[in-house]
């Protein structure tokens, strides 16, 4: 049986870009099924990129490929990587999004491509969905390329926040289409004592189990289904409420704790 082929970018839908390098993949390997994952990254955002996928690829069969695309250095010298965890595969640019797969055993290869007739600002569609298509159909990823040690690849530290005398210092990873922000704060770091917290800018934050427990238009924080708390709303965007964006910084401060 042909793998799936999960195809996360950056290219949105507005464009022919994903349709064509999703062309490329059916015309090559007409049929492995191909699943979209995203294609609404922030333009250019790596480190978006790589906690989307380290937060999806869980929930994929063991023998997925990943085909990620966000590459603000396309048609550089930099190269493209492949990358084995288990069974599952992974294809991106060496530029950090696979920062998530350091040190957990992967194996890793830098592809070796004849670059001759690809567009220099679509390798996407003319280097990386070729390459995938030919893994699906079958191929070892030490016959397109050269086993490297991880240590050559780039990588990119993202940092987890951690409560410091009843303070979190959070960035924004990603906003959902809900307008909820999900945060570098792991469920499991969050201070079990922590009931109530308070925004820099005095706003007090509601601990919550969903989002059914916030009144119309308080902000909430709350354990997410992408393994992160994040910041919410009912029935609005905390996004455009808090002014918030990936990429974007604020402090938690504990106001209240259980007893």
């Amino acid at each position: 049986m042909i793998p799936p082929i999960v195809v996360l970018t950056d290219f949105g839908l507005a464009d022919p870009y994903v349709g064509q390098m999703k062309g490329a993949l059916l015309r090559l390997a007409p049929a492995a099924p191909v699943v979209d994952l995203c294609h609404e990254v922030q333009p250019h955002c790596i480190l978006q990129a790589g906690f989307l996928l380290e937060a999806s690829r869980p929930h994929f069969p063991d023998d997925s490929i990943f085909l990620a695309v966000v590459d603000p250095g396309v048609g550089s010298e930099r190269s493209i990587l492949m990358a084995r965890l288990g069974g599952q595969l992974f294809l991106a640019p060496d530029n950090g999004l696979l920062s998530f797969l350091h040190g957990q055993g992967a194996s890793w290869w830098r592809a070796e491509l004849d670059t001759a007739t690809a567009s220099r600002t679509f390798h996407g569609r003319d280097l990386f969905a070729p390459l995938t298509a030919r893994l699906a159909l079958g191929a070892d990823p030490s016959a397109l390329g050269r086993a490297v040690d991880p240590g050559s690849t780039v990588r990119l530290e993202q940092t987890w926040a951690e409560a410091s005398n009843g303070r979190l210092d959070c960035a924004v990873l990603h906003v959902d289409r809900f307008g909820n922000c999900l945060l570098n704060l792991r469920i499991e770091a969050l201070p079990a004592r922590g009931r109530a917290w308070m925004l820099d800018d005095g706003r007090r934050i509601a601990r919550v189990s969903t989002y059914a427990d916030l009144a119309p238009g308080q902000v909430g924080l709350l354990a997410g289904s992408q393994g992160v708390m994040e910041l919410a709303v009912n029935g609005g965007s905390c996004a455009d409420l808090l002014g918030l964006a990936p990429g974007r910084t604020l402090r938690l401060t504990c106001t209240e704790q259980r007893p």
